[in-house]
């Protein structure tokens, strides 16, 4: 497909809010399958029109339709079928439970653990064999839904993560 046909449908949906992709809904975009299909992903995502996140998930690099924080919301690409959520050191850094800020966004997820290292940042997840429903909320604004913090530390404790760096004294209720 040419350069200008693919910016130009990029750009037609990205008015309707798609900015990331997999590689069959690419394939069904460009029409075009197989190795006709690999060949002008790799050549379009050389060329900058679209970026390769991880493997079979491009983004529009252009796109104005991208939340604010698309590291988070590419979670639903990595794992179609699998429940993710933000939690352990994430949610507790935000809560303030733990003083550092983590270099990477802390998930759990139904589906097997694996860390993403994407242009956006590092996605860490964690699996979880919890069969109780997780305290969770979703964030609009970010796309993604969060544990409360007593669920996040819960998950930490489960997971058998450092606890070092939680300050119990203040959230003694948690444990």
């Amino acid at each position: 497909m040419d350069r200008k046909v693919l910016q130009h449908l990029m750009d037609d949906m990205d008015r309707r809010g798609v900015w990331a992709f997999t590689v069959p809904r690419l394939g069904i975009v460009l029409g075009e399958k197989g190795d006709a299909l690999r060949t002008t992903i790799s050549r379009h995502a050389k060329g900058g029109l679209i970026q390769r996140v991880s493997r079979n998930v491009y983004v529009n690099p252009r796109a104005m339709s991208m939340p604010a924080e698309p590291l988070l919301a590419l979670a639903s690409f990595l794992r179609p079928f699998d429940f993710c959520y933000l939690s352990l050191e994430s949610v507790l850094s935000d809560a303030g439970w733990i003083s550092q800020i983590p270099f990477r966004y802390t998930m759990m997820t139904t589906g097997r653990s694996f860390t993403f290292d994407t242009p956006y940042g590092v996605l860490e997840m964690t699996h979880t064999q919890s069969k109780a429903p997780p305290q969770t909320d979703f964030d609009s604004r970010r796309s993604i839904h969060v544990a409360s913090p007593e669920q996040a530390y819960r998950d930490l404790k489960r997971v058998r993560r450092n606890l070092d760096l939680v300050d119990i004294h203040e959230h003694a209720e948690a444990s």
